[in-house]
């Protein structure tokens, strides 16, 4: 099994140093300030999920498919207490979910 080499971050609002493991889509919060600090997607390559959503180095949510024939998409945090279906698609449906996550933290 191959060694995966984490991603470093600076938070563009505190300059804190973090890590996250890189996947293709995908969310950052800050772990010092809690602020959303950025957004890696397929947008415009192919599809936006699953996205995960990291605090820090930790993934606290997805954002995945509810119904993959209608398009329909869906934020899941246990770490959060979030089960929801998203009014949004595509890359709006993650805008969707970063303003639902950030209210929470």
């Amino acid at each position: 099994m191959g060694v995966i080499t984490l991603l470093k971050r600076q938070c563009k609002r505190c300059v804190f140093e973090y890590e996250f493991e890189p996947f293709a889509n995908l969310i950052t919060f800050c772990p010092s300030c809690n602020k959303y600090d950025y957004l890696s997607c397929e947008y415009g390559f192919g599809p936006v999920v699953p996205c995960r959503i990291y605090h820090g180095s930790k993934v606290i949510g997805l954002v995945s498919y509810n119904d993959v024939s209608e398009r329909v998409y869906r934020l899941d945090s246990d770490e959060l207490n979030i089960h929801k279906v998203l009014n949004n698609t595509y890359l709006q449906a993650l805008e969707e979910a970063i303003d639902i996550v950030a209210d929470k933290l």
